[in-house]
């Protein structure tokens, strides 16, 4: 039986761009929840940006694998954390900070982006999506420990170029293209599949307890780390091929009608003891 589901939020859960969840989305959650199911964001986003897309409604992102699996928590509680490389993040401002159209924001706690570069006019509809509770501009980045950091690059020519220079440049960083104009700064060898191993010793269940869905590269961890992954229909290529299930794509709350499913599953399992998989699991792998 599924007894945690993880899922990404930009174009998984949520269309990107899109300021709240769909109200199917969080019935579906409760729905899972009233069965014993838990439901979790897995997001390169953290926790204070969370709040909003589900409307303040903390029981939907309580527990999650957040920042790329670089910080983990349990019941609201931070019980796992790893922070970014300080001499690799200082490279990326150098390089970054003069480009036309980019910006490169590190984040303070979970809520408040700091960056340099382009200034706010410049950057757009990108400034509303990338800084959460505000953001301000500096000549320099503050001095703080940084477990999240993005790079806003508005032309797609410069972002491919740019990512091929930072991977280069910065050997125990990865730097995913996960949304449009936009790029994850995360570390090499941590992904959010770690994340969901952590998670999972912390609740005590096998591999085939956990459900995840993804969209992009930068699900591929998880979507590997556990039997049960899924792939939403508007997946790039390469989550599309790693997922072993496929649902509807993020417009059409095809990860909310899985859960349904997950949640009709567990209705059964409860009800009677019959062990059967959610509908869309039951065509072949």
């Amino acid at each position: 039986m599924i007894k945690f589901v993880l899922s990404d939020m930009d174009n998984t859960l949520i269309p990107f761009g899109n300021e709240l969840v769909s109200q199917r989305t969080i019935d579906a959650i409760h729905a899972c929840q009233e069965q014993g199911i838990d439901v979790g964001p897995a997001s390169g986003r953290d926790r204070g940006e969370l709040s909003s897309f589900f409307g303040g409604d903390a029981s939907c992102y309580n527990t999650g694998v957040l920042v790329n699996g670089q910080r983990i928590y349990y019941l609201g509680e931070i019980v796992y954390e790893k922070t970014l490389p300080r001499d690799e993040l200082r490279a990326i401002e150098r390089l970054v900070a003069p480009l036309e159209g980019c910006a490169f924001i590190t984040y303070r706690d979970d809520n408040f982006g700091d960056w340099v570069g382009e200034p706010r006019e410049r950057l757009g509809a990108m400034y509303d999506r990338s800084f959460m509770c505000g953001g301000r501009r500096h000549e320099m980045l503050p001095d703080y420990p940084v477990v999240k950091a993005g790079i806003v690059c508005l032309d797609p020519e410069c972002l491919t170029q740019l990512q091929r220079q930072l991977s280069e440049m910065c050997p125990d960083l990865i730097f995913p293209n996960t949304v449009v104009n936009w790029m994850d700064v995360s570390l090499r060898d941590w992904n959010k599949g770690d994340g969901v191993k952590i998670l999972q010793r912390v609740l005590g269940l096998a591999d085939e307890e956990v459900c995840v869905f993804g969209d992009a590269d930068n699900d591929l961890g998880m979507l590997n780390a556990v039997p049960n992954s899924c792939a939403v229909a508007n997946a790039n290529e390469n989550a599309a091929r790693a997922a072993r299930w496929h649902v509807g794509a993020s417009a059409d709350d095809g990860v909310a009608i899985a859960l349904e499913q997950i949640a009709e599953a567990g209705r059964i399992y409860n009800e009677t003891g019959e062990d059967v998989l959610p509908a869309f699991m039951r065509s072949a792998d």
